[in-house]
């Protein structure tokens, strides 16, 4: 079983710094989706662990030596927004449904203190709506676009924006827009502070129980086999 993605993933995983270029983040349910995906693998510069289980599964078993990073409230997005503020960069974000996207644009200006220069949802009508996106972003010089279509979507939409000349800051955001957009924090801080905001997102949302007891566990029993295959080629 080839394990070439995870391979690029985990060679570029480190703790964060803002640079220019695509950032991206994953967990044990990205890590399944992204298995395959060898072209977001590799054209992502930046990766990062987004999950306290899988962080401390890499440094345990992987010897690293790194912290858990996710674009949300607890974590990213302030340090992000501060520094697009305070470096006056031109923001766009697209993703979600249409529905929410103009609600989490107005809470995020509010809570951080920005302006969104660009906006749209992450559902394109087709390839002339999508290449129109790209069009505008490039042309209008937008420095920083986020991004929250969910894996391995988002990073494609970055990707293929860099190989149109856009050079600025990309970040994926997966679910951000949509709990951003019913509440400006959307974890309570119990469950932040105990590094159980797992277990908020399935009260919150039932249908991610399937994703934490049945992907999850998969995604560790792949993980040992994939750990077996990197001490063979040693």
């Amino acid at each position: 079983m080839s394990y070439k993605a995870w391979n690029a993933i985990i060679d570029r995983i480190g703790n964060f710094k803002m640079q220019r270029g695509i950032t991206s983040f994953v967990n044990p349910f990205s890590m399944l989706m992204l298995k395959e995906q060898e072209r977001v693998a590799t054209r992502v510069q930046h990766w990062y662990i987004d999950g306290i289980s899988l962080v401390n599964k890499i440094n345990k078993d992987l010897g690293k030596n790194i912290n858990r990073f996710s674009f949300d409230d607890t974590s990213l997005a302030p340090i992000v927004f501060r520094y697009a503020k305070e470096q006056g960069l031109k923001i766009a974000i697209i993703g979600t449904k249409e529905e929410f996207i103009h609600k989490a644009v107005q809470n995020i200006e509010e809570k951080h203190g920005i302006t969104v220069s660009y906006s749209r949802n992450g559902y394109f009508t087709g390839d002339a709506d999508r290449e129109a996106c790209f069009d505008y972003l490039v042309r209008e010089r937008v420095d920083l676009v986020i991004c929250g279509m969910g894996a391995p979507y988002q990073e494609l939409f970055l990707i293929d924006l860099q190989e149109r000349g856009w050079d600025g800051y990309g970040f994926t955001c997966g679910g951000y827009l949509h709990q951003v957009a019913g509440k400006e924090n959307y974890y309570p801080a119990f469950f932040d502070k105990l590094n159980i905001r797992w277990v908020y997102r399935i009260i919150d949302e039932p249908k991610l129980f399937k994703r934490y007891f049945i992907d999850y566990p998969r995604f560790f029993i792949r993980f040992a086999d994939f750990k077996k295959q990197l001490k063979k080629a040693a």
